[in-house]
């Protein structure tokens, strides 16, 4: 779908239109937008329709509610267009004008695309001065979703004639428009890899989407590709735990987006294991250049300065890492789920493809920051090698875990990937997304995200970014009270808290991973991630959410 803005009306058209619906390869639609008091937004620049809109307001008995619509096929013309046939006009309503949140934007808009994209091939929708520039860029998003579709699998596939939208907005609004069509594109590559099935987008094939965004945004992208044997030997035994049962490897991609500076992981993680004597003799190699306590107080303190310097540039450039939960499909394992709605949990990876869409938007947008993405990818599937409820596996971290539920997997794969991106790129901060629990679906349905959260800052930015970008997010709580309910008799944790705040112990569990003083934010998506149903299909959240994070802290550096 193109989209650009404008600041002209359609020209009219010499071909004649017929009394249906045109469906001339040449046919063009001027969408006007009229609120519940029958005021025409962007009144000022459709001075040439104005009679024609008002008679078809008249005759219509149009009232202009919420994606009320009506059409003229234009069988007459204007005074000054009587040699010629006009373009097309819809009516659509918009309601109440100071009540444009989101939801209602998204469903004007597509209104607008419905009815428009079988005939004509190209609107213009007059918007003006009308809405400010995050409902702008909110609006123009909403537009370019509406025409994804995902129907490669189906033999007979329909193509849309609508190819080219037109908003007649202010010029200054460009920037906003090319950042919503940069969202929409790695959000349309979320959607993508959420709708294939799961013996197409298993682990590898995650990985392959990696790297072919690092061989298309090579100035950008660097990815490493983590198989079973190096998260082996790092001791990710609660990430393997899940992969075990299924023929399927298990992957760790790293996405490495250098946006603002050439940084790298703080070791070689090609290499996972390290000699502990080497490590004891290169830290007592260190120690003895350190400053002795004879050493003059100017020394020292030049030192301590230098040494503060050097931190404050090291934060500069630490990234902010995304952390996916990205189980390919999940069958429960030994604890195996109910058949019924089972296919929908090849969405299950919804949040490693949140991560995936939002790097790749990140490189159309090119916002100068540094962001990984790790996309801790397996398959939960049952089988002789399947971990068994009563195992107990020990983390990266050291800390041991007790499987009482091998349905609750996410968060042990995304446990031993929080262990790991603290270790080897010291975050500023780390955004974990998951469909985590269906406790977060009773609790929220499918509005808002729930969000929980270790850090204030973050949380207030993540709040800040959901009310800009319209992508909704519900602070949780995690009081310490809850924390007992996932303490096990024989282990340092068990896997699961029992039946009350499944959603809160969830992020509890995971909480456990995280060192002191990290910032953290855990994002589950279960309600958010895809549409549930006859017409089951992803959804691309939270990119949105994540873009407009991130753009805001790219301008505050």
């Amino acid at each position: 779908m193109n989209i650009k803005l404008t600041q002209s009306l359609p020209k009219t058209h010499t071909q004649k239109i017929l009394k249906k619906e045109a469906k001339s390869k040449d046919a063009a639609c001027l969408v006007v937008l009229i609120d519940d008091k029958k005021n025409i937004l962007a009144e000022s620049v459709l001075s040439d329709y104005q009679t024609r809109i008002e008679q078809l307001i008249e005759v219509s008995h149009f009232n202009g509610k919420a994606c009320e619509t009506v059409a003229d096929y234009a069988l007459a013309g204007d005074k000054k267009t009587t040699k010629e046939n006009p373009v097309q006009l819809l009516l659509v309503g918009v309601g109440n004008v100071d009540k444009l949140r989101h939801s209602v934007l998204e469903k004007i808009a597509n209104t607008i695309y419905k009815s428009t994209q079988k005939r004509v091939d190209s609107i213009t929708v007059a918007l003006g001065d009308a809405l400010e520039e995050n409902q702008f860029g909110q609006f123009a998003l909403s537009l370019l979703a509406a025409s994804y579709r995902f129907d490669k699998y189906k033999s007979e596939q329909q193509t849309p004639v609508l190819t080219d939208i037109y908003l007649l907005a202010e010029p200054s609004l460009e920037e906003s428009l090319d950042f919503a069509q940069a969202v929409f594109t790695g959000q349309s590559l979320t959607r993508d890899v959420a709708n294939e099935p799961g013996n197409i987008c298993f682990p590898a094939y995650m990985a392959e989407q990696a790297q072919e965004l690092a061989a298309t945004y090579p100035d950008l992208l660097k990815v490493t590709v983590l198989g079973e044997k190096e998260m082996s030997a790092l001791g990710m035994n609660c990430f393997l735990s899940v992969a075990q049962g299924s023929t399927k490897e298990g992957k760790l991609v790293l996405m490495e987006y250098r946006g603002q500076s050439n940084f790298s992981a703080t070791a070689d993680t090609s290499k996972a294991t390290t000699n502990s004597a080497k490590v004891a003799g290169g830290l007592k190699a260190l120690a003895d250049k350190l400053p002795t306590k004879s050493a003059s107080k100017k020394a020292a303190k030049k030192s301590e300065q230098n040494s503060e310097d050097n931190a404050h540039a090291a934060n500069d450039d630490a990234p902010i890492v995304l952390v996916g939960k990205g189980v390919t499909f999940d069958s429960g394992g030994i604890s195996i789920k109910p058949g019924a709605a089972m296919d929908e949990m090849k969405f299950d990876m919804g949040g490693s493809a949140a991560v995936l869409g939002t790097l790749k938007a990140l490189c159309e947008a090119r916002l100068p920051i540094n962001v990984v993405g790790a996309l801790a990818c397996a398959e939960n599937m049952p089988s002789g090698e399947a971990t068994r409820p009563g195992d107990i596996i020990r983390a990266m971290n050291g800390k041991s875990v007790e499987i009482l539920n091998t349905d609750a997997e996410g968060r042990l794969v995304l446990c031993d990937t929080l262990c790991y991106v603290q270790k080897y790129y010291q975050p500023k901060a780390i955004i974990d997304v998951a469909t985590l629990t269906g406790a977060c679906v009773v609790a929220l349905g499918h509005v808002r995200s729930a969000v929980f959260s270790n850090d204030e800052d973050v949380l207030f930015d993540l709040e800040n970014a959901s009310h800009l970008s319209g992508d909704l997010i519900w602070h949780m709580p995690m009081d310490d009270e809850y924390q007992a309910q996932i303490d096990s008799p024989i282990a340092d944790m068990q896997n699961i808290g029992g039946k009350g705040a499944g959603a809160v112990t969830a992020a509890c569990f995971l909480s456990r991973f995280i060192e002191e003083g990290q910032a953290w934010a855990h994002l589950d998506i279960a309600g958010t991630a895809w549409i549930s149903g006859q017409d089951k299909a992803a959804t691309g959240r939270p990119v949105p959410l994540f873009m407009q994070y991130l753009k805001n802290h790219a301008n505050m550096a």
